[in-house]
């Protein structure tokens, strides 16, 4: 995430994207200031959130479809970041864009059905409430005119409910234990 929010917030102030620019982030893509930092944080950031999303897989042994829809949403970042908005590439960006944007809420409530009865499965079916709300506002931040900040919404409540998970991580059980059943994500 610091990667991320770094190189994305070094380019917006080389290129002049202000946070309340009528401009997507992406737009970052195409300018020679900012180019470099948007594609460079947005394939690096990819990268170290599949390894987060394989931990997570890992340690609270997820099935397959929690590391699944996050695999496609990163998927959907690096398509982002290697193909630009302008020209020819609209149409591919903005799709991996929404790939990307929708597998979010996706990801979170696949980790949240997983999540046992109990004290963590609540604040799991929170944060992706949180994350629907985010997306939510994102739109009609975009329909207002401030693109910028349409993208950011979504992007900080996912980057929320990694650093809660984070947090979270020394308390995880190692489950399942032998008497029981594998949760189904």
């Amino acid at each position: 995430m610091a990667t991320l929010w770094t190189t994305i917030g070094l380019g917006m102030s080389r290129a002049g994207l202000g946070v309340t620019d009528d401009r997507p982030i992406s737009y970052l893509g195409t300018d020679p200031r900012g180019a470099f930092l948007f594609r460079g944080g947005l394939a690096l950031a990819a990268v170290a959130f599949v390894g987060f999303a394989w931990e997570v897989h890992q340690r609270l042994r997820r099935a397959a479809g929690f590391l699944a829809v996050f695999l496609v949403g990163m998927a959907g970042q690096v398509v982002v970041a290697a193909v630009r908005i302008d020209g020819s590439g609209h149409a591919v960006h903005t799709t991996a864009g929404i790939v990307l944007g929708l597998s979010l809420p996706l990801l979170m409530w696949r980790f949240a059905v997983g999540q046992p009865p109990g004290v963590w499965r609540g604040p799991s079916y929170g944060l992706m409430g949180l994350e629907v709300a985010a997306c939510l506002v994102g739109v009609a931040l975009s329909v207002a005119g401030l693109a910028t900040l349409a993208e950011v919404a979504p992007a900080a409540a996912f980057h929320l409910w990694t650093i809660v998970v984070t947090l979270r991580w020394p308390a995880w059980p190692a489950w399942p234990a032998a008497n029981e059943p594998s949760p189904v994500v």
